[in-house]
């Protein structure tokens, strides 16, 4: 199976072990992820103003550029991993099938591109996995004892909203929970599942960063989770940084934010695509599974 691929600027700097783990994690489960030629910055933020046209250009001429490529592929997704440019890009493409005259007022303002004809469909990897894989066949693929690990799911804003890109209910997600059963480790629900872990606010005012780990984590350190997966890489980056601010309140605690896709490529045998800061800390609760 091949999808077409945007990476997005974090993966390409401080989230490489995000795309190292995914890249190496769909070899293994047979996807071969083709990467977007010349892409560029989505824009990060999906301006809601129904006039701000400008704020639609970088991720339209990503659109337009995956329909030059489709061909590669023989399918029509458009595959990304942060959750940030998933909700950037899926939810223009959602404006363009519904506004007519968004989608030609764009096409005319790229008057020396192609025509974006809105026959793209923009996707998850996550979603990916469950949709053409499937939890059965990860399971099957799984070479590490990860019985030992309890593993929480941090969704954040981006991946279960709006409801027209949400990969599952906004309210009550288990798509992640349900990975972390299929790959042996063990679940732990939670009320702050999809809360904000405070956005951009860590550059002007790290107090919120401070409020919302807190509030998210803290629970989870009383009940001695050992990771917490995420899909975003500004909430990997908040979620560390707040851990750190909130040291007082906390405590020092060993809590690791990984990635799922780390998660996954633990549990594959693939722990040389991981953060070995993370591989190193839970280590001692991965087992090769006994032999039957």
């Amino acid at each position: 199976m091949k999808f077409l691929y945007f990476p997005g600027c974090s993966l390409k700097s401080y989230a490489e072990s995000y795309e190292k783990s995914a890249l190496a994690v769909a070899k293994e489960l047979g996807i071969e992820l083709v990467e977007l030629n010349r892409w560029n910055c989505c824009g990060v933020v999906f301006g809601l103003a129904s006039d701000s046209y400008a704020y639609y250009v970088g991720a339209f001429r990503d659109l337009i550029r995956a329909q030059q490529q489709i061909h590669e592929t023989g399918n029509d997704y458009l595959v990304t991993l942060c959750s940030m440019c998933y909700q950037v890009l899926g939810s223009l493409n959602y404006r363009l099938s519904i506004d007519k005259e968004a989608l030609d007022r764009l096409n005319r303002f790229m008057d020396d591109e192609e025509d974006y004809l809105g026959t793209i469909r923009v996707e998850h990897f996550l979603k990916i996995l469950v949709d053409f894989v499937g939890f059965d066949k990860i399971k099957e693929k799984v070479k590490k004892d990860l019985s030992g690990l309890k593993i929480a799911a941090y969704y954040g804003c981006m991946l279960v909203r709006p409801k027209e890109t949400a990969i599952d209910d906004p309210e009550d997600p288990t798509i992640m929970e349900k990975l972390i059963e299929a790959v042996g480790a063990k679940p732990v629900y939670y009320p702050f599942r999809t809360e904000c872990c405070g956005s951009y606010n860590v550059v002007v005012n790290q107090d919120v960063i401070k409020e919302r780990t807190i509030r998210i984590l803290g629970p989870l350190i009383k009940r001695k989770v050992d990771a917490v997966i995420t899909v975003c890489p500004l909430c990997k980056f908040n979620l560390e940084k707040g851990l750190k601010l909130a040291e007082d309140e906390l405590g020092k605690s060993e809590i690791k934010i990984m990635y799922f896709t780390e998660l996954l490529a633990l549990a594959l045998g693939l722990e040389r695509t991981v953060d070995q800061d993370v591989v190193k800390t839970l280590a001692k609760k991965i087992k090769e599974p006994a032999v039957t």
